[in-house]
């Protein structure tokens, strides 16, 4: 039997009326966001300019409610990690508290393509709209993607054009030695009055060179800052001397008087970031170009210094080239050296019998100790011993001797002055200031070595040489 299928029922569900759907209107929370790059008074102008013409045109819109005004100054537009209104203006989008941005035009927002698509993308998402006057364009319009990352590029390419057209401009600077582009009151002992002229802070300077003074005194970075910190002697900028701030001190030609242009510089003007030029670039050195707080004579004589030490570790396999960490009780350290093989002497403790558990110097080299050799065969035939305070001993007889005959080392000393490199000159003329001063000594002074000895070399037999900074060497 069939059954009838009864007809299906269709209902037809016709739209509302204008009338019947609209609600009340709800209306548009509109914030501004506006950026000028320099602290200049034409674009602080313009800064002011942006504020009130925004915060005006919102507030007499009735179909807006005033979100705020959201404004960086002499921040760079590429990148938003430094432009805080920026961020705390996309943390309250985050927040529902933004339905639209009206900013300038794209190069306001941001230069950096990556970013500032980044987050036209997440606003989107979020369903704020970002308008962007000069461009006539809503970030929430369907063409805006392309348009905006069009466009966003163009900025980009904008500012890229532009940073090489101030490098070019600087370097032609640089080439006649112009120092004026340079950030002085970045520079401890530095800065600049009302003429522009570079001036000397003397109260910085005098820190300065207190720090050369000290660094040739024999003195390691780190013992310096200690000291410093010790003394409470404030740090420029910072909170405490660290070594970092010493070596930097130490080498930075300005201290002289000279200018070295182009020491550092920026590969990528989207990120800014600051590398060593390692020959990018031509460098420019112009000498004499500021007052100096250091004497050339004495920051050339560092520089010096500086690689000697260097060399000495290189030569010597020792870590430090001296250690104020035991002055008290080994103040020789590193400075006992093998004649045989070079390296240092190291303190060791006997297993022996007739002398177990006495302390003694020997060779790092010498298979006997605790120290084994980094390659088999290199091992140190060297096996004399010096006893725990011999080098005390040592070092004091040798500065009682040229006080006892400097009559004898003056022509020696003189001719060092007149024929060597400054650093071993000023090691000369030193040693004669000391000599002269200090006279005989009965007990070890660990100023006076470090500032004076350069190391004690002993050789297999026995023989010692001790070998002082200018080249003086007395033998036993």
């Amino acid at each position: 039997m069939v059954q009838k299928v009864s007809p299906k029922k269709i209902t037809v569900l016709y739209p509302l009326t204008n009338i019947e759907r609209k609600k009340e209107s709800v209306k548009k929370r509109v914030a501004a966001y506006c950026r000028v790059s320099s602290h200049s008074d034409e674009q602080l102008d313009s800064y002011f300019a942006q504020i009130s013409y925004y915060e005006s045109m919102i507030k007499s819109n009735s179909a807006y409610d005033f979100a705020g005004i959201y404004a960086d100054e002499g921040i760079s537009g590429t990148s938003i990690k430094n432009r805080d209104s920026f961020m705390r203006m996309l943390q309250d989008a985050r927040d529902g508290q933004i339905d639209m941005i009206i900013t300038k035009n794209i190069s306001r927002f941001g230069r950096n393509t990556i970013d500032c698509l980044k987050c036209i993308r997440e606003l989107r998402s979020l369903n704020v709209d970002v308008y962007f006057e000069k461009e006539n364009l809503h970030s929430l319009a369907k063409e805006g993607e392309l348009l905006l990352s069009l466009l966003a590029a163009l900025a980009q390419q904008e500012i890229i054009s532009h940073s090489e057209n101030v490098k070019w401009g600087k370097r032609r600077k640089f080439e006649k030695g112009d120092i004026g582009s340079i950030a002085w009151d970045n520079i401890t002992g530095y800065s600049k009055n009302k003429s522009g002229e570079v001036i000397i802070v003397e109260d910085q300077a005098v820190i300065i060179r207190r720090i050369y003074k000290e660094f040739l005194a024999g003195n390691g970075t780190n013992r310096i800052a200690d000291k410093l910190n010790e003394e409470k002697i404030p740090l420029i900028r910072g909170k405490k001397w660290m070594t970092s701030h010493i070596q930097v001190l130490l080498t930075h030609e300005k201290y002289s008087g000279d200018t070295l242009f182009q020491r550092q510089i920026t590969p990528d003007p989207m990120n800014k970031r600051q590398v060593k030029n390692q020959g990018q670039v031509p460098q420019y050195y112009c000498k004499d170009s500021h007052p100096a707080i250091v004497d050339k004579e004495i920051w050339d004589c560092v520089q010096l210094e500086i690689e000697l030490r260097k060399r000495y570790c290189e030569e010597h396999s020792v870590n430090r080239y001296q250690s104020f960490k035991y002055k008290d009780t080994l103040p020789l350290t590193g400075k006992i050296i093998c004649g045989h093989c070079n390296h240092s002497f190291v303190i060791k403790v006997s297993n022996r019998l007739i002398d177990k558990g006495t302390a003694y110097y020997e060779c790092s080299m010498n298979r006997t100790g605790y120290r084994q050799p980094k390659k088999a065969g290199c091992d140190c035939i060297n096996q004399t011993r010096l006893n725990r305070d011999d080098p005390k001993q040592i070092f004091i007889d040798a500065w009682n001797h040229l006080v006892e005959n400097k009559e004898l080392y003056e022509a020696e000393w003189l001719g060092v002055i007149e024929r060597s490199d400054i650093l071993k000159a000023y090691r000369a003329k030193e040693l004669m200031r000391l000599v002269g001063e200090i006279g005989i000594i009965d007990m070890m002074s660990y100023e006076l070595m470090i500032q004076t000895l350069s190391h004690i070399e002993i050789e297999t037999d026995g023989r010692l040489r001790v070998v002082f900074l200018c080249g003086t060497k007395i033998c036993s």
